[in-house]
């Protein structure tokens, strides 16, 4: 019998795309598309040191294999892993500490000895060597992974298969193409790794690049990912996912994926200047007042959409190197944001992907200030530049990440907190009504249910499942407190009719 995944989806292919996923029926947004566990599951490139158990980091070494770095609570690794380096006899005992980018290509070998299905399944994915071949990344590969390996005699055959360093720029080609982030991930005893970890999944790796995605990736405690439709997807349309980050500007996402993906994309929002009206890549027009230089990537030019005015290249370099080391180097104060943020705005533009960037910076401070003192005691300068700052974030993210988004759901919930920390400050003193109190509560409260709603897909032990876990608890007291609102605002009502009323009837007594 076909799998749900199979009544799902259909795998095709062509000259231009390889093999890719398309919709076999109607999928609803939030629709659970594909369940898989990872063939391969390994440290990033050029991590720390970690326990090759739960990649927490790692302080001792194997009992068994007397060369595996294991944390202090694990005991032991995967048992062909183990096996492999136990019988290396040969190799140095510091091997792994001293080459540790050589732990999930490895791996990436043993696959062949402890199951072979899944080693083919490797294989067959995209490794882009002809396209990477003599690049800047191979050169790296070369120094950190081949040459340590091919040194040593144990890394040369893996049973019968002869390992060249043709066939190890191809595993690190497929490890840098197809591998997938996996975050909270924990080890199997349930305990929470610290490390972020990367894992090959062969069907989901299937999907074609789009800036403006259609899924959503989740990772569960024990490396399973679960992938979602994020929008609804008809019958007959490409699942799409978004290999870069949404709040890259065209020009940052172009060279991301050029370098690491190796194509172009020409999706709707790389093909549209002003990135369906956001602007993340336009500069502020030095030769018209009130133009904007928008980006074309084709060419690549900066051209003012008023004036005509092309901006010269140096001059593209020198602002937006200059906004990339203010924004590095302005050590997250609220004062040196404002500063920067203000400086950039002039010239590049307030929705520049540069000047976005910061405002997340500010936002982050704002919210741990907030998170510091008594409500009272907050500037309420603070907690409306933290409301200004969530809304503009938000505009900017239902455009180009619609649907259901994990960055447009802690935006949400970050909203609905600056907003009710304002309307009760503003209520306190006098500002607003309670009436007005109890609107934007309602307001906030809708704002906190579509939150959830988004970050419902996210395993409980990442950072967004221990937000959704906390927006459920302050969804119930936010909604206490509305209750209590509504009373107040019942009595209030209650005392004005009374109040008008004692009025008319005293005037008729005058009469």
């Amino acid at each position: 019998m076909a799998s749900g995944f199979e009544n799902i989806c259909d795998i095709q292919q062509n000259d231009q795309l390889g093999r890719f996923l398309v919709a076999k029926r109607d999928i609803k947004a939030g629709e659970l598309i594909l369940a898989e566990d990872p063939i391969v599951v390994g440290p990033y490139w050029d991590a720390d040191i970690s326990c090759l158990n739960c990649l927490r980091p790692g302080s001792r070494t194997c009992k068994k294999c007397l060369k595996a770095p294991l944390c202090r609570d694990c005991q032991q690794h995967d048992a062909v892993e183990c096996s492999f380096y136990e019988a290396a006899t040969k190799l140095g005992k510091n091997f792994l500490f001293d080459h540790f980018n050589t732990v999930t290509p490895v791996r990436c070998l043993l696959l062949y000895r402890s199951d072979r299905n899944k080693y083919e399944q490797l294989m067959a994915m995209e490794s882009h060597c002809d396209s990477r071949r003599g690049t800047e990344i191979w050169h790296i590969h070369e120094q950190y992974v081949i040459e340590p390996l091919m040194y040593e005699e144990e890394f040369q055959q893996i049973d019968d298969l002869i390992v060249t360093t043709e066939l190890l720029q191809r595993i690190c080609g497929i490890l840098d193409v197809n591998t997938f982030e996996i975050r909270g991930n924990m080890d199997s005893q349930g305990v929470q790794m610290n490390n972020l970890a990367r894992g090959l999944y062969p069907r989901t790796s299937l999907m074609t690049h789009n800036c403006q995605t259609n899924t959503l990736i989740s990772v569960d405690g024990m490396s399973k990912l679960r992938l979602y439709a994020s929008t609804a997807i008809p019958a007959g349309d490409l699942l799409y996912y978004n290999y870069t980050r949404v709040l890259f500007s065209t020009f940052e996402r172009q060279t991301h994926l050029r370098k690491g993906k190796y194509f172009i994309c020409t999706c709707a929002r790389c093909n549209d200047p002003t990135e369906l009206g956001t602007n993340l890549s336009s500069l502020k027009c030095i030769k018209c007042a009130d133009g904007l230089c928008v980006f074309y990537h084709q060419t690549p030019k900066w051209e003012c959409t008023s004036c005509a005015h092309r901006l010269p290249r140096e001059y593209v370099n020198q602002v937006m190197c200059e906004a990339r080391e203010d924004i590095s180097s302005c050590a997250l104060d609220i004062r040196d944001l404002e500063k920067v943020i203000g400086k950039h705005s002039k010239t590049l533009n307030p929705h520049h992907s540069l000047v976005l960037e910061a405002k997340q910076n500010l936002a982050g401070e704002l919210r741990s200030m907030c998170m510091s003192y008594e409500l009272q005691s907050v500037p309420r300068q603070a907690l409306k530049r933290k409301l200004e700052l969530c809304e503009e974030m938000l505009q900017i993210l239902r455009t180009l990440d619609p649907g259901i988004s994990r960055l447009t759901g802690i935006a949400l919930y970050e909203y609905h907190a600056a907003l009710v920390d304002l309307s009760r400050r503003n209520h306190d003193t006098g500002e607003i009504k309670t009436l007005e109190l109890l609107e934007r509560l309602h307001a906030a409260e809708g704002a906190l249910k579509e939150a959830i709603g988004m970050l419902v897909f996210e395993h409980r032990t990442t950072p967004e499942g221990q937000l959704t876990k906390k927006a459920m608890c302050e969804l119930k007291e936010l909604r206490e407190y509305i209750q209590k609102v509504q009373a107040m605002e019942e009595d209030e009502r209650t005392d004005r009719q009374f109040r008008v009323k004692r009025t008319s009837n005293t005037g008729k007594c005058k009469k």
